[in-house]
């Protein structure tokens, strides 16, 4: 079976499932039990989608009539409002109505971008997560955060929208350059001080592995990392209270972020140099 590990996240405004495994993308089971609709519209960028897109689109094709594809450009520089306008362009000029699916595939930019639209088309359609690298399987893909930034601040106009489904294809992670790779680390290691010192220690034991990308190290940290992450936004999903947590490196990373440019460090890259700074 591709699927590795489920971990539940229960809300009080919607419960889904988070699908951790390989060769996930391509299973019909992956893709059984969503909402259904008309058709499904499918959000990348060209890099991603190159990779992973075929795979997906034949996947929603046995469930939806209709797919369509949107490309978005890379980077966190255009995680902004022109680029979000784009998916609505997109979406009115395919007349998707408020059962149109939207997959997300790809790291925290696009998850973050389509989580919005998603949120805030027809005041609200249903989406899927599929993430694509370790820091968006990790973290930004859960807990139905969406936003884009603002030359003042990263994040601040948002919404909180819970996708139907998350799925974590971890053969996704092969194609990461090691960059990228090390950003997610930093988000993995964020789990520890703030909910679990064994998996801290976990972590320092096995950091080589991870690093170089061994598979059944990131499996066991990708599933971990989202099993807190889920009782922690399952106890307080709008963070009103526990779920700041989650935050530990995120203030000084996101000034880091909007005072160097966005897209000159990665976000794990400035979470992690806040964390040590916090």
């Amino acid at each position: 079976m591709p699927v590795i590990a489920t971990v539940a996240v229960a809300t009080p405004s919607h419960r889904y499932e988070i699908l951790i495994g390989k060769q996930l993308l391509a299973a019909p089971s992956t893709w059984a039990g969503l909402p259904q609709a008309a058709q499904a519209v499918l959000v990348s960028n060209p890099l991603v989608h190159a990779h992973y897109g075929a795979a997906v689109e034949s996947a929603l094709a046995a469930h939806y009539g209709r797919v369509s594809r949107l490309l978005l450009p890379d980077g966190e520089q255009h995680k902004d409002w022109p680029t979000l306008q784009t998916i609505f362009d997109h979406l009115l000029r395919q007349g998707c109505d408020r059962k149109t699916l939207l997959v997300a595939l790809g790291g925290g930019v696009v998850g973050d971008m389509t989580g919005f639209a998603a949120a805030t088309y027809m005041r609200g359609v249903p989406y899927v997560q599929v993430p694509t690298t370790l820091l968006a399987q990790v973290d930004s893909s859960v807990g139905g955060k969406t936003a884009i930034n603002h030359p003042l601040g990263k994040n601040m106009i948002g919404a909180f929208h819970q996708p139907e489904r998350v799925v974590a294809d971890l053969d996704t992670l092969a194609t990461l350059p090691p960059r990228e790779l090390s950003a997610g680390l930093a988000e993995i290691i964020k789990y520890g001080p703030i909910a679990d010192a064994a998996f801290l220690d976990w972590i320092e034991r096995h950091l080589d592995a991870l690093a170089a990308g061994d598979a059944e190290a990131l499996a066991y940290a990708v599933r971990r990392s989202c099993e807190i992450k889920a009782e922690v936004v399952g106890a307080d999903e709008r963070e009103s209270g526990r779920r700041a947590i989650l935050n530990f490196g995120h203030t000084f990373g996101h000034a880091i972020e909007a005072g160097l440019g966005y897209g000159h460090w990665l976000h794990g890259e400035a979470v992690g140099c806040g964390m040590v700074l916090a």
